[in-house]
């Protein structure tokens, strides 16, 4: 912008850097492209490729947060052996559905990594937040800590279904006590992933802020309450 002040004298104001306005048109071609799948003719290679890998993280991570969903639901039903023979076999599924999560993580992670130099030439800081965010301690803890809350919560039914008749019926105090074992253990592992997930949640949201432009490319803050608690002799 240039204008003349009082005095005459010409002065130059830079109003948009160059890197800026690449940044922003980049961020702007994610954002539309993610929402019009038929323009992706339109943007280089290199660019559409980290639209479909970030479509697949976003993807499998719906698809696992509505599997936790139904968990938790199930979790609440334990007066029946199918209900706990339906459970053992969600959380079977749930543990696949991760793994594809976070296949689908490491690829965009990769992707990134293998093209740094191009995406540093177009100014492009809004992939690198994007690897910052699945890369973060929060992130990356929050996973493990659920890969442990599900196999332990797995062992819990497994025990109890093995031994349904025994402790519902049979009142065996053998059994009850083994029970006692398992259920300390699932409790332990889902305080600590009710801890890490408010972790998770509160860094999700704090990124969000700082890094406003990516907040659309990311699946969401889910699980904002604790998980519903498999609830001790509630048979």
């Amino acid at each position: 912008m240039i204008f003349k002040t009082r005095k005459g004298k010409t002065r130059i104001l830079i109003v948009i850097l160059p890197v800026i306005f690449l940044m922003v048109l980049g961020a702007g071609i994610f954002f539309y492209i993610s929402n019009k799948k038929n323009a992706l003719d339109n943007v280089p290679p290199i660019i559409r490729q980290v639209i479909r890998l970030n479509e697949d993280i976003k993807n499998t991570t719906v698809d696992l947060y509505n599997a936790s969903e139904k968990l938790d639901s199930i979790s609440m039903v334990q007066s029946r052996i199918t209900d706990i023979k339906s459970a053992i076999e969600l959380i079977a599924n749930l543990r696949h559905l991760a793994d594809d999560n976070q296949k689908a993580v490491d690829r965009l992670v990769r992707f990134i990594e293998d093209h740094e130099d191009y995406f540093y030439r177009k100014n492009l800081s809004w992939i690198f937040s994007i690897k910052e965010f699945y890369t973060d301690y929060h992130v990356v803890q929050y996973h493990k800590s659920r890969a442990n809350f599900l196999a332990t919560f797995e062992a819990l039914l497994k025990y109890t279904y093995k031994n349904f008749q025994n402790i519902m019926e049979l009142k065996s105090q053998r059994h009850m006590r083994g029970y006692d074992v398992y259920y300390l253990r699932y409790r332990r592992a889902a305080d600590s992933h009710n801890r890490f997930n408010k972790k998770r949640i509160a860094f999700q949201r704090a990124f969000v802020e700082d890094h406003p432009e990516v907040k659309p490319l990311l699946p969401g803050a889910h699980h904002i309450g604790p998980f519903k608690f498999w609830d001790k002799f509630s048979f």
